[in-house]
């Protein structure tokens, strides 16, 4: 099983990669950290390729790496990856195919992949998942209700949003049930993350109309039966409107949100 945690910076993802990790620890998957950003002027300009010896100048010019030895410094301090292992090293790093990537060992025996892409948010995440069988993608909601908005749309696995994630407060699960495919994946992970995190669940419906079909109230039935035999606590919310307006409405400032790759995102 292998989970994708997106960050953009040491400034902004830091919760988004402590839960990703805890997420992934939890499930006992690989895990792939991915940070995508611009590529540096100073390699547009001169024409580097990202492979070869332009690596060694990546301690200098590319924030990525930067980025990156952020990433497994912090790995390091939370246990998750062997703090007895050396030190990050930027000319480990390798190219495959448009992306790269470093592996490293998990502390209980999975892996642990870091990358770094140049480009479109958007687009290298929706590659990135093209690209690996990534059956959960962990991102920081954030301010930029667009890009969450296109991530939901584009990238085709289940989606765990963080927002403001603090560890030392109590949150509840939103966990998003319709009749698409990827619900009862979505229900399966939400109820492993509340079991791990002690935490309440709230199932949200959505529909544009004020019905709700067959295929949903279906898989409500099945999302309640699969709660109810883990022994989760969980409320039913049926709620109209433009889906991930609201989502984000309803999940407010304590709910880490949950979600298959639906239709109706």
């Amino acid at each position: 099983m292998r989970f994708l945690v997106a960050i953009r910076s040491s400034t902004y993802s830091e919760r988004t990669l402590q839960i990703g990790s805890a997420v992934a620890d939890a499930f006992s998957a690989d895990l792939s950290v991915v940070y995508v950003g611009d590529r540096p002027k100073e390699l547009l300009s001169g024409g580097v390729k990202l492979a070869g010896d332009a690596l060694l100048n990546w301690e200098i010019n590319h924030p990525g790496v930067d980025v990156l030895r952020w990433a497994y410094r912090r790995l390091q301090d939370w246990n998750f990856i062997d703090p007895s292992i050396e030190q990050f090293d930027p000319t480990n790093l390798v190219e495959d195919a448009d992306r790269i990537r470093a592996i490293l060992p998990h502390v209980h025996g999975e892996k642990i992949r870091l990358i770094f892409r140049e480009g479109d948010p958007v687009d290298q995440l929706r590659k990135e998942t093209e690209y690996r069988d990534y059956v959960l993608t962990i991102v920081g909601g954030g301010s930029r209700k667009h890009l969450t908005r296109q991530l939901a749309l584009f990238v085709d696995t289940s989606i765990l949003f963080v927002k403001n994630f603090d560890p030392d407060w109590n949150y509840k699960i939103l966990l998003c049930v319709d009749d698409s495919r990827a619900t009862k994946r979505a229900v399966v992970f939400g109820a492993r993350v509340a079991q791990n995190f002690k935490a309440h669940v709230d199932l949200l419906t959505v529909s544009k109309t004020q019905r709700f079909g067959k295929g949903y109230r279906g898989a409500v039935r099945w999302a309640r039966r699969y709660l109810d035999r883990q022994h989760i606590p969980y409320e039913q919310h049926f709620k109209t409107g433009d889906p991930p307006t609201v989502f984000a409405e309803t999940a407010g400032t304590d709910h880490i949100i949950i979600m298959g790759k639906s239709r109706m995102t």
